[in-house]
């Protein structure tokens, strides 16, 4: 694997840059709502579903869960009159096609040399996220608490129209009432130090190179889409830091009416210092697939996109409570006005 990238990003240098796609096909408001519906499952001693409220011991594997659920996706953008900047608000294609499903406001600025800049912020949600005040609580119910985060993204795409993309995220997050391993303090469990280790709120940073290039399939377009990604998580406790180091391969296929953008990814987190209760770093090893597949003009009405989305994934740890997978399956109708 570590000899794969330099040899995709060589053989992407010897190509023609690749032709970049408008920003949109006409000037001024553009609207796009979808909606979805799937089933989520997954096995995780995080996981606020109501099956893990309370948990028996902190050495053993969550238990699976399952719900079924249905979400939005919306975008509004506007495009000015040169094709050249676009201001938008909503989901934004590329981040879902890597499971990154955050409502933006940002601003895309395409340059003379096909080179495009895209800055983004996106706010604190609050009721979108949630965690348990004591992960660790054996025994009795675990109280819910909300975690909030807030943050941005800058990305320079095919850097003087060559194919290079360069990507910097920063986010924030706060975990209200954050009471991680209260309850082993009983009988000298864990002293002062040792709970502040364990504090959850942190920054975030996000660097990520990235280019593309095509393959050749029998009467269809397609590429292949290399990355290499590096996160730092500074939480207020080193127990809960990381490094990560993720590699990601995307194939985009493009055939008529049909697009399918598949990502596979795999990498390895490293944490700074041993959790107190375990007496153990949480190293772990991260790796999962995600695809969306849309099918336009569906029905033939011209502006309706039907779309269906899959992906799994799965984290070893060196310490059993935080291994975990997940699976989600959906479908949607997607609608621009």
């Amino acid at each position: 694997m570590k000899n794969l990238f330099p040899t995709l990003l060589l053989s992407s240098l010897l190509v023609a840059p690749l032709s970049a796609k408008p920003l949109a096909n006409e000037a001024g408001w553009e609207f796009t709502i979808s909606l979805n519906a799937g089933y989520v499952g997954s096995q995780s001693n995080l996981s606020t579903a109501d099956e893990n409220e309370i948990i028996d011991d902190v050495n053993s594997k969550a238990e699976s869960t399952s719900t079924f659920i249905g979400f939005p996706f919306a975008r509004v953008q506007y495009t000015t009159e040169d094709l050249k900047t676009q201001y938008f608000l909503g989901n934004s294609r590329d981040q879902i096609s890597t499971s990154q499903f955050q409502y933006e406001l940002g601003v895309i600025h395409k340059f003379a040399d096909n080179s495009q800049l895209t800055a983004a912020y996106f706010p604190e949600l609050p009721l979108f996220n949630d965690t348990w005040q004591d992960p660790f609580l054996v025994g009795q119910k675990r109280v819910i608490t909300d975690e909030n985060a807030q943050g941005g993204r800058i990305e320079l795409d095919r850097i003087a129209g060559g194919p290079i993309s360069l990507k910097y995220a920063y986010a924030r997050s706060k975990v209200d009432n954050d009471q991680s391993g209260i309850n082993w303090t009983e009988n000298g469990g864990l002293n002062a130090q040792q709970l502040q280790s364990l504090q959850r709120s942190s920054q975030y940073h996000r660097v990520a190179i990235e280019t593309m290039f095509p393959v050749y399939l029998q009467q269809t377009k397609a590429f292949l889409k290399p990355t290499l990604q590096y996160t730092t998580r500074l939480a207020d406790g080193d127990a809960i830091s990381y490094d990560d180091y993720n590699f990601q391969l995307a194939l985009l296929i493009f055939s008529g009416r049909h697009t399918s953008i598949t990502t596979f990814n795999i990498g390895t987190s490293s944490y700074k210092e041993k959790n107190p209760i375990f007496k153990n770093k949480q190293d772990s090893i991260n790796a999962g697939v995600f695809s969306v597949y849309s099918y336009a003009e569906a029905f033939n009405w011209k502006t309706v996109t039907f779309s269906l989305i899959a992906g799994y994934s799965q984290k070893d740890s060196d310490i059993t409570f935080y291994d975990e997978n997940g699976l989600i399956v959906s479908a949607g109708l997607a609608y621009t006005f």
